[in-house]
């Protein structure tokens, strides 16, 4: 990513946003997780009896979301629990559909010109000229009731995104280390 931003150049009618999915894996929608992960096999060809056998063992495992928590036993409504082994490649499916139903259009006719996103956090470039970041928000805070897409707006051309601060200048993009203000500098 970070060879990519260097490389990119954008002008004053492009405009910086991260957005961030609040509580993903305990808010995605059972039915959601089922559906995109049908349409994952639908279109790699997964042969017909692999498929039921996957879906069976899908709702067993969505089914069975328990959690514990000063040693009670809980069982959530929906979304899936953050700690299971495969909690990352369901949101990851669940989160590629809704990008190829709502977000490829925009990329595709430039109105978005780079897109990224990792695991809940996401970091658009968009042409200020075509759409806004108001757009963009209600657009993703209407695909699902339950997920809620936080915005955050660039700030004298910089904005921080993951560990990066990223900073547009008329040299192109610059990129640094950001620390949120509650680290503690330790590596582990």
């Amino acid at each position: 990513m970070v060879q990519e931003l260097r490389k990119l150049y954008i002008g004053k009618y492009h405009k910086m946003i991260t957005l961030d999915i609040k509580d993903l894996y305990v808010n995605l929608p059972k039915q959601g997780i089922i559906q995109s992960t049908t349409n994952w096999m639908d279109r790699n060809k997964i042969g017909a009896d692999i498929k039921k056998q996957i879906l069976q063992l899908l709702k067993i495992i969505i089914e069975q979301n328990y959690f514990q928590y000063n040693n009670q036993y809980f069982k959530p409504e929906k979304g899936i629990t953050m700690r299971s082994p495969i909690s990352g490649t369901l949101a990851e499916i669940y989160l590629q559909l809704l990008e190829e139903k709502y977000i490829k259009h925009w990329i595709e006719n430039q109105n978005i010109v780079y897109y990224k996103r990792y695991v809940d956090d996401i970091f658009i470039i968009f042409d200020i000229g075509r759409i806004n970041e108001n757009i963009i928000k209600d657009n993703k805070n209407s695909i699902d009731e339950h997920l809620e897409f936080k915005i955050t707006e660039e700030t004298n051309n910089s904005i921080n995104y993951l560990d990066m601060t990223i900073i547009r200048s008329t040299k192109g993009m610059e990129i640094s280390i950001y620390r949120k203000p509650t680290s503690t500098n330790i590596t582990i």
